[in-house]
């Protein structure tokens, strides 16, 4: 049971949101685009979207400049 998330494969965990799996990760960004098997999720959906096991996630941080 696992997952890959941005080219590393990690313990999948039962139950375990997004939210929850970006603090796991230490991904503490303010602005993150979160794909699951290639479809982008909204962010309003993270606190009760669980990763299913042997998923593919995508953790994209953007940044801004000028």
């Amino acid at each position: 049971m696992a997952i890959e998330v941005n080219s590393t494969e990690h313990k999948w965990v039962e139950n375990e949101t997004i939210t929850q799996l970006l603090a796991r990760m230490n991904y503490v960004f303010p602005l993150v685009v979160v794909k699951i098997d290639g479809a982008v999720i909204p962010k309003s959906s993270y606190e009760k979207t669980a990763v299913p096991d042997g998923s593919r996630v995508e953790v994209i941080h953007l940044i801004s400049g000028g």
